[in-house]
């Protein structure tokens, strides 16, 4: 078997993602905003035919570059508009994420400590189900990691060749997301430079080589966009950025300390494993190469984590960057184990079991939530979420089976620790979470959504193919653009929302509010139609009387 392993190791990790980052992709709606967000510019790129300016409801979007909704575009051109196509890049990204980390791992170290890797980023909760989502990270981190390890290359000979390749990598990453990827491999390098006293510089060509291919690259789209438009986009999309910087934006303020949390919890059981490496060494790395490596990971994760906790804006992809390095150490950390250079400490083996035993309570308790909700509600001051809370979930009680397996493994892993049978424990830790995160976006996602954003989508996909406006009010949201399914306007006025509330309609508008802020956006011309969980739904149909109401209430 293990013959078998190592002789097909590439196709095995080639199906093992496939398997994992393919399958129920469309199974959940898309959730609000980011996901939404990228699908509408990406849906309307396809409307409009224009694909060099970034849009969303059919104005110009300052936030992001264009590539990430190409391949959205492109995916949906081949499998239409829907929950599937908008996911289905960041599936391929993921497989090559896999292969990628498998061969460096497999060049450098061992095929074992490749598969490790594999596993951790497969088994540990979100660098698994960033793969499943319509987001732009994934790609990004990709990009990012792939410059890093180019990086990696030319300090070990001086290629030029790593030179040009990491300057394309980085081109990429700032036409994927913009300009933070040359901050992030920068100061990567300045740390590495100094903590190796300057011995790994570039040759003046090299670098020159490097900006060049940078340059280049993100020309494809900046530059393009620059000469046909003047700097107008570029100058707003350098102040978001700055302002992402400087200001908590769109109510994303946290503490210095969210960072550190989120990686603890949202990459376990990888982040546990990762502790003890995070500032020392491996004794199992024999070489110079081995060494540098194992360094520029450790400060890969350290500068990325420090940077995003001064940002002021803090969301939880901003350190998913961390996860590729993260990912690495852990599985460095288990094949030093193996090799009897490391032990397993008391700090380690509580965290385990305690992160373990509270995650596997909480998918086991979450889909009970029908049925203790009653005592819950008094204790919620919050007029939206009590009403959400109302809706029926649908829960069948079998939800929590996937919770129940994941307490019963984590404490025969414990006791398997304590015997010091630790990689058997491990691999069959892996190999179940692995499987446990797709098993529970399918069984909790669903239902939760219904508590959530559920009412509005139903409410926006009823009014498909019909001749209406459509907008919230109250409530930032994309929902209403994608799954209304909103064609070219041709009327501008239709684009501000206030004169949809009182405007001269040419035709019936529709919006959704929250429970809690309706006195704040309806009007004597708006009249309700119906509500469902936290949302109320209004139809305005204006001065003109012969608009005709096309929705029952």
């Amino acid at each position: 078997m293990k013959d078998i392993l190592f002789k097909y190791d590439r196709i095995l990790v080639f199906i093992w993602g496939l398997i994992l980052f393919v399958p129920f992709l469309g199974s959940v709606h898309l959730f609000d905003w980011d996901e939404v967000n990228f699908a509408e510019s990406a849906r309307e790129m396809l409307l409009t035919g224009n694909y060099q300016k970034v849009q969303i409801n059919f104005k110009p979007f300052m936030e992001k570059p264009p590539l990430f909704f190409w391949l959205q575009a492109l995916s949906m051109k081949v499998f239409g508009v829907n929950e599937f196509a908008a996911r289905f890049p960041n599936a391929l990204v993921g497989i090559a994420t896999l292969l990628l980390v498998f061969n460096i791992g497999k060049k450098w170290f061992s095929t074992q400590m490749a598969f490790w890797w594999v596993l951790f980023i497969s088994g540990s909760i979100t660098p698994h189900l960033y793969f499943k989502t319509g987001i732009i990270d994934p790609i990004y981190n990709l990009f990012i990691f792939s410059a890093v390890y180019q990086l990696f290359l030319y300090t070990q000979n001086q290629l030029s060749k790593h030179a040009w390749l990491l300057g394309m990598f980085i081109g990429l990453a700032i036409i994927t997301k913009g300009p933070v990827a040359v901050v992030v491999v920068v100061l990567l390098f300045l740390v590495f430079l100094i903590l190796t006293k300057f011995k790994k510089f570039f040759l003046w060509k090299d670098l020159a080589f490097a900006t060049l291919s940078a340059l280049l690259v993100s020309a494809l789209w900046f530059g393009v966009e620059t000469w046909q438009s003047g700097p107008s986009f570029l100058v707003e999309f350098i102040k978001y950025q700055a302002d992402l910087f400087l200001n908590p934006v769109a109510g994303h303020g946290q503490p210095f300390w969210y960072h550190p949390v989120v990686l603890l919890l949202g990459c376990f059981p990888a982040s546990v494993f990762a502790l003890p490496f995070l500032i020392n060494g491996s004794k199992q790395q024999n070489n110079a190469p081995q060494k540098d490596f194992h360094k520029m990971m450790q400060l890969f994760f350290w500068v990325v984590l420090i940077l995003f906790s001064i940002v002021e804006t803090k969301i939880v992809h901003y350190s998913s960057l961390c996860y590729l390095p993260l990912t690495f150490l852990a599985a460095q950390y288990l094949e030093s184990w193996q090799k009897a250079q490391v032990k397993l400490g008391l700090i380690q083996r509580i965290l385990f079991s305690v992160i373990g035993i509270v995650l596997a309570l909480a998918f086991i308790i979450l889909p009970l939530i029908d049925y203790f909700k009653d005592e819950l509600i008094p204790y919620i001051k919050d007029d939206f979420a009590v009403a959400s809370l109302s809706i029926d979930g649908g829960w069948t009680g079998y939800e929590s089976l996937p919770g129940v397996a994941l307490l019963l493994l984590t404490f025969y892993t414990m006791y398997c620790y304590r015997n010091k049978q630790m990689m058997r424990a491990s691999l069959q830790y892996l190999l179940f979470t692995s499987f446990l995160i797709p098993t529970l976006l399918i069984a909790l996602a669903v239902n939760i959504e219904k508590y959530s954003q559920g009412p509005a989508i139903q409410f926006f996909q009823s009014l498909q193919g019909k001749d209406v406006y459509v907008e919230t009010l109250g409530y930032k949201s994309y929902a209403q653009y994608f799954y209304s399914q909103k064609q070219i306007p041709s009327n501008s006025l239709s684009l501000d929302a206030h004169w949809m509330q009182t405007g001269n309609l040419d035709k019936p508008a529709y919006f959704s509010l929250h429970i809690n802020n309706i006195n704040d956006h309806i009007n004597s011309e708006m009249k309700e139609i119906g509500r469902k969980g936290g949302f109320v739904f209004y139809e305005r149909l204006g001065s003109d009387s012969t608009l005709k109401s096309i929705v029952k209430p």
